[in-house]
């Protein structure tokens, strides 16, 4: 993976208004085709619907991820997830099981996202 696409979800996830601010772009044969940050005071009903099929029916804010897919207007194979705190150092960005079921749904078969050390690969 080409490291720029790390830093810019870094920057992507440094512009989330919430607390965790956790950012994810979303590609399709390395090329940017969608963008977005986690949001904490806005859901959506693919958020809502997948939350209640893991059985977390109570997290209906809006992830990064679902928010990348939901702006996607074309097909999408990669994504990477990136979450800082507050002094812009990187924390764990596992796509959690709501997020993991909308990726395969939607065909996303690359999963980057960061740890507090750094970047790890998922092939789904």
């Amino acid at each position: 993976m080409n490291e720029s696409f790390y830093d810019f979800a870094i920057e992507v996830a440094k512009s989330s208004p919430s607390k965790k601010q956790v950012g994810s772009v979303l590609l399709y044969k390395n090329r940017v085709v969608a963008t977005a940050t986690n949001l904490d005071k806005k859901t959506h009903p693919l958020q809502a619907r997948l939350a209640e099929r893991v059985g977390l029916h109570q997290k209906i804010y809006l992830h990064s991820e679902i928010a990348a897919l939901v702006k996607c207007r074309e097909e999408c194979d990669t994504i990477i997830v990136a979450r800082v705190n507050s002094q812009n150092k990187l924390r764990n960005a596992k796509p959690c099981p709501i997020c993991s079921l909308a990726l395969k749904e939607a065909g996303v078969s690359k999963v980057y996202y960061s740890t507090n050390e750094g970047f790890l690969y998922e092939y789904k």
